[in-house]
């Protein structure tokens, strides 16, 4: 293995900024402090919403993390050092992960978009030989949170077993979105869903087909087409929710059995803002959100309709395995915009459309190394 050098490149934000502020430092390569740690040499990161919105201090009212804001909370690379307690990992393993867990506050921002990071064992896999870094980089968050939410939503469907989609109708918006492409295939592949319906823009829609072929099996695009309309009202049996817009597709759904996922575009209850953030959460932010349940109560009024908020944890390793053993798989096809750490402009470009929520197709991925 090659010396490991005193400082690296970093891409962060040195004020609460937007991305085409963003700046590449040169920062001291992070030391392994606890037994369970590891350190790695990265070679592909990802950015998503979550990054972008800790830049700008979307999120300073709960907790201020410290500046300069270090990008990216996933990563993969190769293993350069561990501590003594490290059980399974050796300098030379492939590895991919993250460096997060609910609660999520205090911030630990490690800064996967670096050339150095130092993780716990536990957020890490060994990387499939047969698959590129970049290819499960771009599955691994979005796979676990998929992993978990369905199987929330399935547990609020009738019946038992894990077959309840098998045939049904699903509901998937932003099929090429960062979250979305993965949530439809595992929808279709792992769980053995009927029908696939997703949307997306004018420009995207040759691309669903190009990108994950056989997937969706009715491709709307929210652009020129009326989304209720195309689909019908009440055709729907499972909605998994990517986008700000849930509200305009409640009429989609079965009024006796629907069932909604949201991973965004809804009001958690406290009880899962509190697994998030921990003891931080403000009373008035808890207070609120469990009176806005008050609205769905109505909203659903006189119907079967079940809704769950679900924000993906990847600190529960089984889960994070169940997720890995899926994407070794082959089930779930890579969906992804790769520019190279070394071209900043492209990577301010490119995070801008992450943050703004709108031109991207699939995971952004920065290649470092």
């Amino acid at each position: 293995m090659a010396s490991i050098p005193h400082t690296m490149r970093s891409l962060v934000a040195t004020k609460w900024c937007k991305p085409d502020e963003y700046e590449v430092l040169e920062l001291p390569v992070p030391e392994i402090q606890d037994p369970d740690e590891v350190l790695l040499k990265v070679h592909v990161s990802a950015i998503q919403t979550g990054d972008t919105m800790l830049a700008k201090g979307s999120t300073n009212f709960l907790s201020k993390p410290k500046l300069p804001v270090k990008l990216g909370i996933q990563g993969a690379g190769v293993v350069v050092a561990v501590g003594s307690g490290v059980k399974d990992l050796r300098p030379g393993d492939e590895v991919y992960g993250t460096h997060t867990a609910h609660p999520i506050l205090p911030w630990q921002l490690v800064g996967y978009c670096s050339e150095y990071v130092v993780t716990k064992e536990s957020y890490l896999l060994r990387k499939p030989s047969h698959m590129s870094f970049e290819e499960v980089v771009s599955l691994l968050t979005s796979a676990i949170t998929a992993y978990q939410a369905i199987r929330e939503g399935l547990d609020l469907m009738p019946g038992s077993g894990s077959d309840k989609l098998e045939g049904k109708t699903v509901f998937v918006p932003a099929a090429l979105g960062s979250t979305g492409f993965v949530a439809a295939q595992m929808l279709k592949k792992v769980y053995g869903a009927g029908k696939v319906i997703s949307t997306v823009s004018t420009p995207k829609v040759p691309l669903v087909e190009k990108l994950m072929p056989g997937i969706v099996d009715r491709v709307i695009d929210y652009k020129a087409q009326d989304v209720v309309k195309e689909v019908g009202l009440g055709e729907v049996d499972f909605i998994y929710n990517t986008t700000w817009n849930l509200k305009s597709y409640y009429p989609l759904l079965n009024p006796r059995t629907g069932v909604v996922v949201a991973i965004a575009g809804a009001v958690p209850k406290s009880e899962t803002l509190r697994h998030l953030f921990g003891k931080t959460l403000p009373f008035w932010l808890a207070w609120s959100c469990d009176l806005f349940q008050l609205y769905y109560k109505w909203q659903f009024w006189g119907t079967g309709i079940k809704q769950v908020f679900v924000s993906g944890d990847p600190g529960i390793r089984e889960d994070m395995e169940a997720a890995g053993e899926i994407i070794a798989s082959g089930k779930l096809k890579a969906v992804m915009t790769v520019v190279d750490f070394n071209d900043l402009d492209a990577v301010k470009r490119e995070c801008a459309k992450i943050e703004q929520l709108k031109g991207a197709v699939g995971k952004l991925i920065i290649r470092i190394a």
